[in-house]
């Protein structure tokens, strides 16, 4: 009932108004010598606005009907979203490098050690993968032929990435574990994981929307892909057994 009420008000009011407007025009005199409309100021703007109102009236430019304040907030407003973009491309390129060259080195080292052939299979999948994923990732570093691509993404494709402790201390072990079901139970556990990672990384670059053509690309067409891997990865985790 409150919620009918309410609606029932905002239309009695809505349709008072043109009502109250012609009583409020008609209490305002007017004046016996006309004008031309174009150079009439509103006296119901006040002094400031009225001067605004001569100056759109006399071809200025928008901006010129804005304070000095707002004027150097638009000024400023390119620049500033600029370098935040610069920023959110910088980080995202090197969390990519990162994950992509532990999921490659773990790889290559269930390349020659994995024993199901299940999971000698998909390493084989993912060194391909993720080689071709650092090769575009590292092109961001040429503007030449990323004429689009951000400073903070150039900069981080050009410089190597620095991993995490957790993910060092993976990949020590698995170059020192010995081939079996033992080994390949790890490493598929360990790409379930890396993999879930590098989902997440693409859905929160494209969630913060960079604006930049390329690694936005590049994080949709990943984002198909490792969802892919990962219900590959569930599969074989179910036939080695947890």
């Amino acid at each position: 009932m409150s919620s009918r009420r309410l609606v029932i008000a905002g239309l009695v009011a809505a349709a008072s108004l043109p009502a109250l407007a012609q009583q409020q025009n008609q209490a305002i005199p007017q004046s016996t010598t006309p004008q031309p409309a174009e150079t009439q100021a509103n006296p119901a703007l006040g002094r400031n606005a009225q001067e605004r109102q001569q100056r759109t009236q006399q071809g200025g430019a928008p901006q010129d009907t804005q304070t000095p304040a707002r004027q150097g907030q638009a000024n400023s407003a390119p620049a500033a979203m600029g370098q935040q973009q610069s920023q959110v491309d910088r980080q995202y390129v090197q969390q990519v490098l990162a994950l992509s060259t532990v999921s490659l080195q773990q790889s290559n080292f269930a390349h020659s050690k994995a024993q199901n052939p299940r999971v000698k299979q998909f390493a084989d999948f993912e060194i391909g993968e993720q080689n071709l994923l650092t090769d575009i990732m590292h092109s961001f570093a040429d503007p030449n032929a990323t004429a689009s691509t951000t400073q903070g993404a150039r900069q981080s494709a050009a410089t190597a990435p620095e991993l995490p402790q957790k993910d060092s201390e993976a990949m020590e072990r698995l170059s020192k574990a010995q081939p079996g079901d033992a080994f390949d139970r790890d490493y598929v556990a360990l790409q379930i994981q890396g993999h879930q990672d590098l989902l997440k990384l693409q859905e929160s670059y494209l969630k913060q929307g960079s604006g930049n053509r390329e690694t936005a690309n590049v994080a949709r067409l990943a984002s198909g892909q490792i969802k892919e891997h990962l219900t590959l990865l569930q599969d074989i985790q179910k036939e080695l057994g947890k």
